[in-house]
Protein backbone atom coordinates (compact mmCIF):
# COMPACT_ATOMS: atom_id res chain seq x y z
CA UNK A 1 0.00 0.00 0.00
CA UNK A 2 1.19 3.41 -0.90
CA UNK A 3 2.62 5.67 1.98
CA UNK A 4 0.83 9.34 2.45
CA UNK A 5 1.81 11.64 5.35
CA UNK A 6 -0.30 14.49 6.41
CA UNK A 7 1.26 17.32 8.24
CA UNK A 8 -1.41 19.64 9.96
CA UNK A 9 -0.11 22.80 11.67
CA UNK A 10 -2.34 24.01 14.68
CA UNK A 11 -1.31 27.33 14.79
CA UNK A 12 -3.18 28.86 11.64
CA UNK A 13 -6.38 27.86 10.70
CA UNK A 14 -6.51 24.47 10.43
CA UNK A 15 -8.11 23.91 13.38
CA UNK A 16 -11.46 24.46 11.24
CA UNK A 17 -10.77 22.11 9.12
CA UNK A 18 -10.45 19.43 11.57
CA UNK A 19 -14.06 18.48 10.83
CA UNK A 20 -12.76 17.40 7.58
CA UNK A 21 -9.99 15.04 8.69
CA UNK A 22 -12.04 11.71 8.76
CA UNK A 23 -13.19 12.91 5.14
CA UNK A 24 -10.08 13.91 3.63
CA UNK A 25 -8.46 10.40 5.33
CA UNK A 26 -11.35 8.45 3.88
CA UNK A 27 -10.62 9.81 0.60
CA UNK A 28 -7.09 9.36 0.53
CA UNK A 29 -7.72 5.47 1.82
CA UNK A 30 -10.22 4.41 -0.99
CA UNK A 31 -7.15 5.86 -3.53
CA UNK A 32 -4.61 2.87 -1.83
CA UNK A 33 -2.98 5.18 0.26
CA UNK A 34 -2.17 4.18 4.34
CA UNK A 35 -1.70 7.29 5.72
CA UNK A 36 -0.11 8.94 8.76
CA UNK A 37 -1.65 12.25 10.46
CA UNK A 38 1.21 14.28 12.05
CA UNK A 39 0.28 17.48 14.05
CA UNK A 40 3.08 19.88 13.91
CA UNK A 41 4.64 21.21 17.80
CA UNK A 42 6.78 24.12 16.99
CA UNK A 43 8.23 26.01 14.47
CA UNK A 44 10.56 23.80 12.41
CA UNK A 45 8.64 20.58 13.73
CA UNK A 46 7.63 20.61 9.67
CA UNK A 47 10.63 20.83 7.83
CA UNK A 48 12.15 18.02 10.62
CA UNK A 49 9.30 15.63 10.07
CA UNK A 50 9.23 15.94 6.42
CA UNK A 51 13.05 15.30 6.13
CA UNK A 52 12.86 12.27 8.31
CA UNK A 53 9.83 10.89 6.64
CA UNK A 54 10.32 11.52 2.97
CA UNK A 55 12.44 7.99 1.80
CA UNK A 56 9.50 5.68 3.35
CA UNK A 57 6.69 8.07 2.26
CA UNK A 58 5.30 8.18 -1.94
CA UNK A 59 3.02 11.67 -1.11
CA UNK A 60 3.19 14.23 1.68
CA UNK A 61 0.71 16.67 2.38
CA UNK A 62 0.86 19.62 4.01
CA UNK A 63 -2.41 21.30 5.46
CA UNK A 64 -1.62 25.06 6.64
CA UNK A 65 -0.45 28.51 5.44
CA UNK A 66 2.07 29.40 3.59
CA UNK A 67 4.80 29.67 6.09
CA UNK A 68 4.03 26.21 7.21
CA UNK A 69 4.20 24.98 3.06
CA UNK A 70 7.66 27.11 3.15
CA UNK A 71 8.59 24.88 6.12
CA UNK A 72 7.69 21.54 4.78
CA UNK A 73 9.39 22.11 1.68
CA UNK A 74 12.29 22.87 3.06
CA UNK A 75 12.87 19.61 4.78
CA UNK A 76 12.09 18.04 1.10
CA UNK A 77 14.70 20.27 -0.63
CA UNK A 78 17.52 18.37 1.68
CA UNK A 79 16.28 15.07 0.72
CA UNK A 80 17.73 13.22 -1.92
CA UNK A 81 15.28 13.65 -5.21
CA UNK A 82 15.54 10.11 -5.69
CA UNK A 83 13.20 9.56 -2.57
CA UNK A 84 11.64 12.70 -2.22
CA UNK A 85 8.15 12.37 -2.97
CA UNK A 86 5.27 14.46 -4.44
CA UNK A 87 3.93 17.26 -1.79
CA UNK A 88 0.58 17.75 -1.76
CA UNK A 89 -1.18 21.42 -0.37
CA UNK A 90 -3.92 21.96 1.31
CA UNK A 91 -4.24 25.51 1.86
CA UNK A 92 -5.50 27.13 5.78
CA UNK A 93 -3.38 30.37 5.63
CA UNK A 94 -4.70 33.90 6.01
CA UNK A 95 -3.86 35.10 2.16
CA UNK A 96 -2.86 31.68 0.74
CA UNK A 97 -1.01 33.39 -2.20
CA UNK A 98 0.60 29.97 -3.58
CA UNK A 99 -2.39 28.15 -3.38
CA UNK A 100 -3.99 31.35 -5.32
CA UNK A 101 -1.16 31.12 -8.00
CA UNK A 102 -2.17 27.27 -8.62
CA UNK A 103 -5.55 27.72 -8.44
CA UNK A 104 -6.00 25.46 -5.74
CA UNK A 105 -8.94 25.49 -3.92
CA UNK A 106 -9.61 26.68 -0.03
CA UNK A 107 -12.43 24.35 0.55
CA UNK A 108 -10.46 21.10 2.35
CA UNK A 109 -12.05 18.42 0.36
CA UNK A 110 -12.16 20.09 -2.81
CA UNK A 111 -8.09 20.77 -2.21
CA UNK A 112 -7.68 17.04 -1.27
CA UNK A 113 -9.41 15.58 -4.59
CA UNK A 114 -7.26 18.48 -6.38
CA UNK A 115 -4.07 16.32 -5.05
CA UNK A 116 -5.52 12.72 -6.04
CA UNK A 117 -6.36 14.11 -9.11
CA UNK A 118 -3.39 16.28 -9.98
CA UNK A 119 -0.42 15.62 -11.68
CA UNK A 120 3.33 15.21 -10.77
CA UNK A 121 4.39 19.00 -11.59
CA UNK A 122 7.84 19.68 -11.08
CA UNK A 123 8.19 23.63 -9.52
CA UNK A 124 10.26 26.22 -9.16
CA UNK A 125 12.00 27.29 -5.60
CA UNK A 126 13.54 30.26 -4.83
CA UNK A 127 16.78 30.78 -3.05
CA UNK A 128 17.82 34.07 -0.83
CA UNK A 129 20.80 34.24 0.78
CA UNK A 130 21.04 29.95 1.09
CA UNK A 131 17.56 30.26 2.88
CA UNK A 132 14.46 28.99 0.32
CA UNK A 133 11.12 30.63 -0.43
CA UNK A 134 7.94 28.82 -2.23
CA UNK A 135 6.47 32.15 -4.02
CA UNK A 136 8.45 35.75 -2.84
CA UNK A 137 11.21 37.50 -1.37
CA UNK A 138 10.57 40.69 -0.98
CA UNK A 139 10.41 44.34 1.02
CA UNK A 140 9.09 47.69 1.02
CA UNK A 141 5.43 48.90 1.57
CA UNK A 142 2.55 46.20 2.71
CA UNK A 143 5.15 43.15 2.78
CA UNK A 144 6.17 44.37 6.66
CA UNK A 145 2.35 43.73 7.21
CA UNK A 146 2.58 39.78 6.80
CA UNK A 147 5.28 39.54 10.17
CA UNK A 148 3.77 42.42 11.79
CA UNK A 149 0.27 41.82 12.04
CA UNK A 150 -0.44 39.87 15.50
CA UNK A 151 -1.55 36.18 14.65
CA UNK A 152 -4.80 36.59 16.50
CA UNK A 153 -5.71 39.58 14.64
CA UNK A 154 -4.69 37.37 11.13
CA UNK A 155 -7.14 34.39 12.74
CA UNK A 156 -9.49 36.98 13.80
CA UNK A 157 -9.85 38.86 10.31
CA UNK A 158 -8.02 37.13 7.81
CA UNK A 159 -6.81 38.76 4.77
CA UNK A 160 -8.45 42.24 5.95
CA UNK A 161 -6.04 42.16 8.68
CA UNK A 162 -3.49 42.50 5.88
CA UNK A 163 -5.02 44.86 4.05
CA UNK A 164 -5.67 47.05 7.15
CA UNK A 165 -2.08 46.85 8.64
CA UNK A 166 -1.05 47.83 5.42
CA UNK A 167 -2.87 50.89 4.81
CA UNK A 168 -2.22 51.97 8.19
CA UNK A 169 1.56 51.66 7.12
CA UNK A 170 1.22 53.91 4.15
CA UNK A 171 2.12 57.27 6.19
CA UNK A 172 5.30 55.52 7.19
CA UNK A 173 6.65 54.46 3.73
CA UNK A 174 10.11 54.59 4.03
CA UNK A 175 11.80 54.42 0.52
CA UNK A 176 14.99 52.27 0.52
CA UNK A 177 18.31 53.39 -1.60
CA UNK A 178 19.44 49.63 -3.54
CA UNK A 179 20.93 48.34 -6.16
CA UNK A 180 19.81 45.31 -8.40
CA UNK A 181 21.88 43.45 -11.17
CA UNK A 182 19.20 41.32 -13.48
CA UNK A 183 20.30 40.29 -16.67
CA UNK A 184 23.13 42.08 -16.81
CA UNK A 185 21.86 45.06 -16.12
CA UNK A 186 21.97 47.18 -13.32
CA UNK A 187 18.95 49.16 -11.62
CA UNK A 188 19.98 51.62 -8.84
CA UNK A 189 17.24 53.89 -6.91
CA UNK A 190 15.42 54.73 -4.40
CA UNK A 191 12.38 52.12 -4.25
CA UNK A 192 9.46 51.54 -1.80
CA UNK A 193 8.62 48.01 -2.51
CA UNK A 194 10.25 45.31 -4.77
CA UNK A 195 10.17 41.92 -4.89
CA UNK A 196 11.28 38.56 -6.49
CA UNK A 197 8.31 35.97 -6.80
CA UNK A 198 7.10 33.36 -8.55
CA UNK A 199 3.33 34.23 -7.85
CA UNK A 200 0.72 35.83 -8.71
CA UNK A 201 -0.35 37.34 -5.73
CA UNK A 202 1.97 38.78 -3.30
CA UNK A 203 0.93 39.46 0.49
CA UNK A 204 -2.74 39.05 -1.51
CA UNK A 205 -2.16 42.59 -2.52
CA UNK A 206 -0.09 42.79 -4.79
CA UNK A 207 -1.44 41.15 -8.12
CA UNK A 208 0.56 39.81 -11.66
CA UNK A 209 -1.44 39.05 -14.66
CA UNK A 210 -1.61 35.10 -14.77
CA UNK A 211 0.28 35.40 -18.39
CA UNK A 212 3.06 36.81 -17.29
CA UNK A 213 3.79 34.16 -15.00
CA UNK A 214 4.88 30.30 -15.15
CA UNK A 215 6.27 28.89 -11.83
CA UNK A 216 8.29 26.46 -13.59
CA UNK A 217 9.97 28.19 -16.32
CA UNK A 218 13.28 28.53 -14.57
CA UNK A 219 12.38 32.57 -14.06
CA UNK A 220 11.58 35.00 -11.54
CA UNK A 221 9.53 37.60 -12.28
CA UNK A 222 11.10 41.11 -10.18
CA UNK A 223 9.10 44.42 -9.58
CA UNK A 224 10.64 47.27 -8.71
CA UNK A 225 8.69 50.18 -7.06
CA UNK A 226 10.66 53.46 -7.25
CA UNK A 227 9.80 56.23 -4.55
CA UNK A 228 6.89 58.51 -6.09
CA UNK A 229 8.24 62.38 -5.85
CA UNK A 230 5.10 63.46 -4.79
CA UNK A 231 0.91 62.33 -4.13
CA UNK A 232 -0.07 62.23 -7.68
CA UNK A 233 2.50 59.50 -8.40
CA UNK A 234 1.51 57.74 -5.64
CA UNK A 235 -2.00 57.25 -6.19
CA UNK A 236 -0.56 56.32 -9.99
CA UNK A 237 1.45 53.60 -8.60
CA UNK A 238 -1.40 52.51 -6.45
CA UNK A 239 -3.87 52.49 -9.61
CA UNK A 240 -1.48 50.56 -11.72
CA UNK A 241 -1.69 47.47 -8.98
CA UNK A 242 -5.02 47.70 -8.03
CA UNK A 243 -5.44 47.64 -11.94
CA UNK A 244 -2.96 44.49 -12.43
CA UNK A 245 -1.53 47.05 -15.17
CA UNK A 246 2.08 48.02 -14.19
CA UNK A 247 2.95 50.30 -17.13
CA UNK A 248 4.37 52.98 -14.41
CA UNK A 249 7.34 55.17 -15.08
CA UNK A 250 7.28 53.88 -11.13
CA UNK A 251 7.30 50.48 -11.82
CA UNK A 252 9.94 48.12 -13.49
CA UNK A 253 9.21 44.16 -13.99
CA UNK A 254 12.16 41.59 -15.16
CA UNK A 255 12.00 38.27 -15.94
CA UNK A 256 15.32 36.59 -14.20
CA UNK A 257 17.14 33.33 -13.27
CA UNK A 258 18.97 35.41 -10.49
CA UNK A 259 18.89 38.50 -8.98
CA UNK A 260 21.73 40.12 -7.03
CA UNK A 261 20.58 42.58 -4.53
CA UNK A 262 22.98 45.10 -2.52
CA UNK A 263 22.31 47.84 -0.22
CA UNK A 264 24.32 49.96 1.85
CA UNK A 265 21.63 50.16 4.41
CA UNK A 266 20.07 47.45 6.67
CA UNK A 267 16.94 46.21 4.82
CA UNK A 268 14.10 43.46 6.29
CA UNK A 269 12.99 41.34 3.63
CA UNK A 270 10.05 38.59 4.15
CA UNK A 271 10.44 35.55 2.81
CA UNK A 272 6.68 33.76 2.11
CA UNK A 273 5.56 36.11 4.71
CA UNK A 274 8.16 35.24 7.12
CA UNK A 275 10.40 37.56 8.56
CA UNK A 276 14.44 38.01 7.13
CA UNK A 277 17.06 40.49 8.29
CA UNK A 278 18.74 40.52 4.73
CA UNK A 279 22.15 41.41 4.01
CA UNK A 280 24.36 44.45 2.24
CA UNK A 281 24.73 42.12 -0.43
CA UNK A 282 22.08 38.88 -1.23
CA UNK A 283 22.24 36.29 -4.44
CA UNK A 284 18.64 35.40 -5.14
CA UNK A 285 18.79 32.15 -7.04
CA UNK A 286 15.71 30.25 -9.38
CA UNK A 287 16.39 26.86 -8.12
CA UNK A 288 14.71 25.37 -11.43
CA UNK A 289 12.27 22.16 -11.03
CA UNK A 290 13.16 21.89 -7.65
CA UNK A 291 10.27 19.92 -6.19
CA UNK A 292 7.48 17.85 -7.49
CA UNK A 293 3.86 18.92 -6.78
CA UNK A 294 0.28 16.90 -6.99
CA UNK A 295 -1.61 19.55 -8.54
Amino acid sequence: MKQMRLIFTPFTRTAKLQKHLCTILKMFSEAGYETTVYFTQSKGDGARYAKETAAESDLLVCCGGDGTLNEVAGGLLEVDPAVCPKLGYIPAGTCNDFASSLEIPLDAVAAAKRILKGKSTPLDIGSFHGRQFMYVASFGAFTEASYSTPQAMKNTLGHFAYVLKGVTSIKDIKPYHAKFEVNGKTYEDDYIFASVSNSTSIAGIVKLDRALVDLSDGLFEVALVKNPKNLSGLMDIAKAVLEKNLNSEYITLLHAASVTFSSDEDIPWTLDGEFDPGAGKVEILNRHHALRFAI
